[in-house]
């Protein structure tokens, strides 16, 4: 994998069932969704080929024996080019099928694909999507600074789920962030305010060591079973 000195556990053992292919890129190659249920909760590593952090803590996840769908990697063919976009140069999460989509991308890093969901990777998400019926959806990524994004305010949120984001914030020491600071049509969180789910963008320290991403597997492992446990519902918000 790219960007990190040590492997991905692929020799630990394998989970008890088997995945389930809910499509495949478009070199043809799987994209597996694990723990294939319906739940409240998805999670989804490596919509970004290049940010590998996201992909390597999806399989420690994996081989702690994570509960919760997972979506271990959106992307396959980025990540075996190495690149961000899919096969078609595409940014996939530029490429969801939200109001705000644009064809002209706003900057060339962010190509968002000739229309909505035209890249069969976007397609499989929506078909994991369609299986777990989640109201959370948590996406890892990786950056030169580790954060949560989540374009709902505090406020906006059940305390449950709040307080259970907080506490995994303040134990990662991570800053929790309304927006990363610029538009992004066409991407999860716009989806997802549309769609009435609460997005999670995770994104790790770019060039994290396999200890570090090892380090928050506990911490992470005991917000996804709190989300996992409580339904996000945009009109259950804490009364003034």
């Amino acid at each position: 994998m790219p960007l990190l000195s040590d492997p991905p556990p692929w020799n630990a053992e394998a989970p008890a069932e088997p995945p389930r292919a809910v499509g495949q890129s478009v070199l043809g190659n799987a994209i597996n969704l694990y723990g294939a249920r319906e739940g409240n909760l998805l999670l989804m590593g490596g919509i970004h080929g290049d940010e590998s952090e996201s992909i390597f803590l999806a399989h420690l996840l994996l081989a702690s024996g994570c509960k919760v769908p997972l979506l271990p990697c959106a992307n396959p063919d980025g990540a075996l080019l190495r690149q961000r976009w899919n096969r078609n140069n595409v940014d996939l999460n530029r490429n969801l099928p939200s109001k705000d989509w644009k064809p002209e991308p706003l900057n060339p890093r962010y190509p968002p694909g000739p229309a909505p969901a035209s890249e069969p990777e976007t397609r499989a998400f929506l078909a994991a999507l369609e299986q777990v019926t989640p109201s959370t959806v948590i996406s890892l990524h990786s950056f030169k600074k580790s954060f949560v994004e989540i374009e709902r305010p505090p406020q906006a949120l059940p305390t449950r789920i709040n307080d259970a984001v907080q506490e995994f914030v303040d134990a990662a020491d991570i800053e929790r962030k309304l927006s990363i600071g610029y538009p992004t049509p066409g991407a999860l969180g716009s989806y997802g305010l549309e769609n009435g789910l609460l997005i999670l963008t995770y994104e790790l320290r770019r060039g994290s060591s396999h200890g570090e991403l090892q380090e928050l597997v506990a911490p992470l492992t005991k917000l996804l079973d709190e989300l996992d446990a409580q339904r996000f519902d945009p009109q259950d918000i804490p009364a003034e």
